[in-house]
């Protein structure tokens, strides 16, 4: 499978939302995951639910979990499987998870040890995640994707675990124009949009086609942050005027509304669709947690023409 499926299938994990954000269980289990790989400690394609892998988690929860979270990993141990991730073979060597099956009774740790003879990633993931630059830029992704705001204590911590030096080349410009992470991340921006521009409302899809872009509002060189709050879908016009700071959006009495530069002529005809958007609220995800974040809409703001 090529890097660009595989990153896309990173970015789009499925996650428990039920408490009004996106639960950080499946990416901080792959994080841990790909630190083990890394550190030798997992050399054959055949993954055990270790008391290593266990505290690895627990120490990546730490970091990018909220007070409400748990630290069970049996749950996405097993739901990883229904990603496609990998998957887990009881001793007779038949898969033990389908997908119409939600779990084996009670899940714990316990249980999914006497169940499970072993787990297999995706082939193509455990070759990609043996090769130092492949594992490199797939772990940059999952955490630009999840936890961009986490980056330097993930980073400090893996450097702990494996007792290395802090390495900060992987922010470079490897990652940033890393073509499987700019697809995923554009891909998840126009299912989260549902191909429709967040200012004008076009939607245009013509079999693989669709006429929005995926932008990011603080640009991903700066912020390495692919997460879709740091991202908007727009028409290719609208696209075109957020990257030349004429328009912007902005949080207005808990509403996001579009606000057009100051510069823009009322008496240029072709300017006429950027001024009259001024006010309209942002057509938006139906996921609350997916609206832009206040940090990304005041770094708009403050470059807005005036």
């Amino acid at each position: 499978m090529p890097q660009r499926n595989l990153t896309e299938r990173l970015y789009n994990l499925r996650r428990d939302r039920s408490s009004g954000y996106e639960k950080p269980y499946k990416p901080a289990l792959l994080l841990s995951l790909i630190d083990l790989i890394e550190r030798g400690d997992i050399i054959r394609n055949q993954i055990l639910l270790t008391d290593d892998l266990i505290s690895r988690y627990k120490d990546c929860i730490a970091i990018v979990g909220s007070a409400d979270d748990v630290t069970k990993i049996a749950y996405p141990f097993w739901h990883l499987a229904g990603d496609g991730i990998w998957v887990l073979y009881d001793f007779s060597g038949q898969p033990l998870y389908r997908p119409a099956q939600e779990g084996i009774g009670s899940l714990s740790v316990k249980r999914i040890r006497e169940s499970m003879h072993h787990a297999s990633l995706d082939e193509q993931l455990f070759i990609a995640l043996n090769r130092p630059i492949e594992r490199n830029l797939l772990r940059d992704a999952i955490i630009s994707r999840y936890f961009p705001k986490h980056r330097d204590k993930l980073r400090a911590s893996r450097a702990d675990f494996l007792q290395q030096s802090e390495d900060k080349a992987d922010d470079g410009g490897a990652l940033e124009n890393d073509p499987a992470r700019s697809a995923a991340f554009s891909k998840t921006i126009k299912c989260v949009y549902d191909f429709q521009c967040a200012a004008c409302g076009i939607r245009l899809r013509y079999q693989d086609l669709n006429l929005v872009d995926a932008c990011h509002l603080v640009p991903f060189s700066l912020s390495f942050n692919d997460h879709p709050s740091n991202g908007v879908a727009l028409c290719k016009n609208h696209h075109w005027a957020l990257d030349r700071h004429l328009i912007a959006p902005e949080r207005v009495a808990g509403q996001l509304i579009w606000k057009s530069s100051k510069r823009l002529d009322p008496r240029t005809d072709d300017q006429h669709l950027l001024i009259e958007l001024e006010g309209q609220p942002l057509l938006l995800p139906r996921d609350e947690d997916f609206y832009p974040a206040d940090a990304s809409i005041e770094w708009r703001m403050e470059r807005l023409l005036g």
